[in-house]
């Protein structure tokens, strides 16, 4: 065992106590710095590694302890904070971050910004000690459940369309904001459409620089696409909102059994090692296993195995490129969805009460292929590896070098 492991296994087993309220153990974990150890010394971490933070990671699970806060706040807000800054907001919104007291969402897609989000039209204006918004996004996962997000917004739109846009911080709870659910073909309404009519965001609400928003959203972006390389996923623990006051174990018990562990609308994510569990549950339903089917799933088990191998370095750290490995886990949860279909049968298609898994494995299977569309659709990854990684020219774009107001239609 390293030294690192025993020591968050000697704190784990000193502190962890189910019946202790989730917002007391969330405080407690932030502190020890064992929440998130991959964060810096001084901002809720201990600066560890990859390999550390697994060892950290394995000595939670091994006292069966709940994990910190997961979603877009510590996932992928944090580490944009700690690249870009400034340590103005940093000190302003990180703490409530790490313990899980405040949800966020990304403002990012509109209706005629998607794949070309650099497109986007929401605009700000500068009004004395606040900006002015007006605009729509869409698909804005957890915008129903959040309190605050990181908006993308077009603040000169007399410069080339990449240029021009600001990264910035944004209250929703203001009558500037309205938020409409979008149900989903799972039945759940993760996803959200966001209307900004004068809704206002404090002058220095800024990460990075005024103007250089889209550096800071690739940012964003690249640890989205490659959310295993921090070597940290919050615990697949807590993806929504929590009463904050109810005891610990009794929301992770609820979440483990009540919904998908490693399955989160909020990051678009869902580990393959979770649909592989699913696909066995789905396979364990079907009242003749012939040994054929089961004969597929161990054999897609061990091309799992090989794969993860491939992607990952000794120490567990990813080697090859974020698109390269997120449409990696889109195809072979695809793989696994079509699996699970052919092993569990009629079974596999039911939900609810009727399913012997409660239907967790049908609800993954609708939401596989969202997968292929969130944080970036596979052939917007195949164009970034193509451009980026092999050097290839570039997609032609018309009004890549025009103005954005003199681009037709906009």
């Amino acid at each position: 065992m390293s030294e690192i492991y025993e020591q968050a296994r000697a704190w784990f087993e000193a502190n962890w106590d189910p019946d202790r309220p989730v917002g007391e153990w969330w405080e407690l974990l932030a502190g020890s710095g064992y929440g998130f150890p991959h964060w810096p010394q001084g901002r809720f971490g201990l600066g560890l590694d990859h390999a550390g933070s697994a060892e950290v990671d394995r000595a939670r699970a091994d006292c069966a302890a709940f994990g910190p806060p997961n979603g877009i706040g510590p996932t992928l807000v944090a580490p944009t904070l700690f690249a870009h800054g400034p340590e103005l907001l940093t000190d302003r919104y990180l703490a409530d971050i790490a313990t899980g007291r405040e949800l966020w969402c990304q403002l990012f897609s509109e209706p005629g910004a998607g794949s070309d989000l650099a497109g986007l039209a929401t605009r700000a204006e500068r009004d004395g000690d606040r900006w002015i918004v007006d605009g729509q996004k869409v698909w804005t996962s957890g915008g129903h459940l959040a309190r605050r997000a990181v908006l993308m917004a077009r603040t000169d739109p007399a410069v080339t369309k990449h240029r021009g846009i600001t990264f910035f911080a944004i209250d929703l709870d203001q009558p500037g904001v309205e938020v409409r659910p979008l149900r989903d073909m799972t039945g759940d309404s993760e996803f959200n459409e966001v209307f900004l009519t004068d809704a206002e965001v404090r002058a220095d609400d800024v990460l990075g620089e005024l103007n250089d928003g889209w550096r800071v959203a690739m940012t964003m972006l690249a640890v989205e696409r490659d959310l295993d390389a921090v070597g940290h996923d919050g615990g697949g623990d807590v993806i929504h909102d929590v009463d904050l006051a109810e005891p610990a174990g009794r929301v992770q018990h609820g979440q483990r059994h009540g919904s998908l562990s490693g399955f989160s609308y909020t990051t678009g994510s869902l580990k393959d090692e979770v649909t592989a569990e699913l696909v066995a549950s789905s396979l364990a339903a079907r009242p003749r296993r012939d040994d054929e089917a089961v004969g597929a799933v161990l054999r897609q088990r061990r091309v799992d195995a090989w794969a993860r191998r491939w992607l990952l370095d000794a120490n567990g750290a990813r080697q090859v490129h974020a698109s390269v490995a997120k449409n990696h886990n889109a195809e072979l949860c695809r793989q696994l969805r079509d699996l699970g279909f052919v092993a569990g049968g009629l079974h596999a298609t039911l939900s609810g009460p009727d399913a012997v898994d409660g239907g967790h494995f049908l609800k993954m299977a609708l939401f596989t292929q969202g997968m292929s569309l969130a944080g970036g659709t596979d052939q917007v990854q195949r164009n970034i590896v193509g451009e980026r990684v092999l050097g290839l020219p570039k997609e032609p774009d018309p009004g890549r070098d025009l103005p954005f107001n003199a681009v037709p239609g906009r």
